[in-house]
């Protein structure tokens, strides 16, 4: 069941959605043609409070051989909602943000001075998740060294480095990254306004396919189609426990509202036929079958959840 901390219910719409209001009116009565076109809107839109929406979008995916992981932080608000948000999964390349992070952080303490060079590869790691970018950053600036920086930054509890110390393995949760993102829109973890904007502009930059042709477009942004302002970062990787891993992560709403987390992992699904295990370490997988069918997943989810492709 999908777990909601806090919500503001929607006392009116619920009792018109249970009760099916039906009436007649004078169609002479502006007051109750009124009523009448407000039950018509409520009627018509998607049915099913937040959390009844997350409990079937899991159910969906379960069926697709999917485990699924949902977060939704509403700033304004101040509420969260979540399903095995507790879920411990390896980021693929969402740790790009942390080492973005942790790179800027250095240099605006004066640690380091980053070259144009240097930050031109922030820009490919975050926007086509540039693995060579990655991969550059994470060997000059301490490798698993960065993933404890932020760790301790953004007081992430449920985040770990590496095992091997390749990025792509380190451990995290849904509501770890929630509080990541919430960290850095606010300041707690100690980056500038000016880094932080950095970080976001490319975020929002992101490109439709990765450095290596992979499709990034899974998820929020093929999800959400309606919404104005998206900053997102996506990862993939093939094969946890033969499962493909997909998260898609973002930033979206006026005023950097909603932070929103999604995480699935799937079985791997070729049908009757065979193909070669499609180890992303070492292809990007770009026509693999079943990573296709997992992407689909992932932006299947976000569309039950919000199915007028937005949040509000």
């Amino acid at each position: 069941m999908a777990r909601v901390r806090w919500r503001l219910a929607g006392a009116c719409a619920t009792a018109l959605l249970a009760a099916g209001c039906m009436f007649t009116h004078d169609p002479n009565d502006p007051a109750a043609a009124f009523a009448a076109d407000t039950v018509q809107t409520v009627t018509e839109t998607p049915a099913g409070t937040l959390d009844e929406r997350m409990t079937r979008a899991v159910d969906d995916a379960l069926a697709r051989g999917a485990d699924v992981s949902i977060a939704l932080l509403d700033r304004r608000e101040g509420t969260y909602s979540a399903v095995a948000d507790a879920t411990s999964f390896p980021t693929a390349s969402v740790v790009k943000l942390f080492i973005a992070d942790d790179v800027l952080f250095r240099e605006a303490r004066a640690e380091h001075e980053l070259t144009p060079e240097e930050h031109d590869l922030i820009g490919r790691m975050l926007e086509r998740s540039d693995d060579d970018a990655a991969n550059t950053l994470w060997n000059e600036y301490g490798g698993p060294e960065i993933v404890e920086d932020v760790v301790g930054r953004y007081h992430l509890t449920a985040t770990t480095t590496p095992y091997d110390d390749n990025w792509w393995n380190t451990e995290t949760t849904p509501a770890d990254l929630v509080d990541y993102y919430a960290g850095l829109l606010d300041g707690r973890g100690g980056l500038d306004d000016g880094r932080r904007t950095e970080i976001l502009t490319h975020l929002r930059a992101s490109n439709a396919t990765s450095t290596e042709g992979y499709d990034q477009r899974f998820g929020l942004p093929d999800g959400l189609g309606a919404e104005t302002t998206l900053a997102v970062k996506q990862g993939w990787m093939c094969c946890i426990d033969d499962r493909w891993t997909h998260v898609s992560t973002g930033i979206l709403g006026e005023d950097d509202r909603y932070v929103l987390v999604v995480v699935s992992r799937e079985d791997l699904d070729y049908g009757d036929d065979d193909a070669d295990y499609p180890d992303t370490s070492l292809t990007a997988a770009v026509d693999d079958v079943s990573a296709a069918h997992a992407r689909e997943t992932v932006t299947d989810v976000v569309r039950t959840v919000f199915p007028l492709q937005r949040i509000a």
